[in-house]
């Protein structure tokens, strides 16, 4: 059962496609440099919240919606964003229905 859920799911259109992105973008040192500007801006972003650095919170904040612009104008990287966004919420779904099919089953 497990193989052919994992083919099901390896053989969507839309995995095929997000795999195909991802092997680009984990090629693409800039890309990945992009990234992992970003993921260090959202740290120090948190931190601000966290001890209210009101100041600093709102440069980080610019400095996220810079950077991340400057990701999305990268050809394939809003693609790949919104295909891993709808895969999740595909997932999610089917995780979901399993979990209701099961308590279904469990509690009559």
């Amino acid at each position: 059962m497990n193989n052919k859920l994992l083919d099901y799911f390896n053989n969507i259109p839309e995995v095929i496609r997000l795999k195909e992105l991802k092997n680009y973008i984990e090629s693409n040192e800039k890309i990945i440099n992009k990234f992992d500007e970003i993921k260090n801006v959202q740290k120090q972003l948190v931190n601000a919240r966290e001890f209210n650095q009101i100041n600093q919170l709102k440069v980080f904040e610019d400095e996220y919606k810079r950077l991340n612009q400057e990701l999305l104008d990268i050809p394939f990287v809003e693609e790949y964003l919104e295909l891993m966004n709808y895969v999740d919420q595909m997932i999610n779904s089917f995780v979901k229905e399993v979990e209701y099919q099961i308590d279904k089953k469990i509690n009559g």
